[in-house]
């Protein structure tokens, strides 16, 4: 390995921590703002979103790119997200609260990159009855989407 190419790899990994760094930092600062409401506001708002309190907590100190691999899915599946949002919001909330919260985002986001066509998610994924459903709605099947 080259001098140069140990340069690029610290750079790159020093890229990494600053990234990791800010996430961590904005999470922070989402969590501390949440604290500073009483228990009373915390349900309103949470009521507002559709979640309970415990899950807006949960949710506040989630990545900010915590629903790429739901649009990262949708876009696989040729599901127009907006379009489905115009008729029913709620689906849409439900979709992302789900997505967000859900324990096998490492799982998901391997099987996007590695072959993202694979029915494997629909084992897992707690989106995937919802999501199945908006296909049929629309006359197709998991599988014959990626066509």
């Amino acid at each position: 390995m080259s001098i140069s190419s140990h340069v690029v790899e610290r750079s790159n990994f020093r890229g990494r921590i600053r990234d990791w760094w800010r996430g961590l930092s904005s999470i922070a600062r989402r969590t501390a703002e949440l604290d500073c409401c009483g228990r009373d506001e915390v349900e309103r708002l949470a009521k507002d979103v559709g979640v309970t309190g415990p899950e807006l907590h949960v949710l506040a100190g989630k990545w900010p790119d915590s629903l790429d691999l739901l649009r990262q899915r949708t876009e696989e599946l040729k599901l127009d997200v907006a379009e489905i949002a115009q008729v029913e919001p709620q689906v849409v909330r439900d979709l992302q609260r789900t997505c967000a919260l859900c324990a096998s985002k490492r799982r998901c986001r391997h099987d996007l990159v590695d072959n993202p066509a694979d029915p494997a998610w629909q084992d897992y994924c707690p989106n995937a009855m919802t999501l199945t459903a908006l296909l049929a709605e629309r006359g197709r099947s998991p599988a014959t989407s990626q066509a």
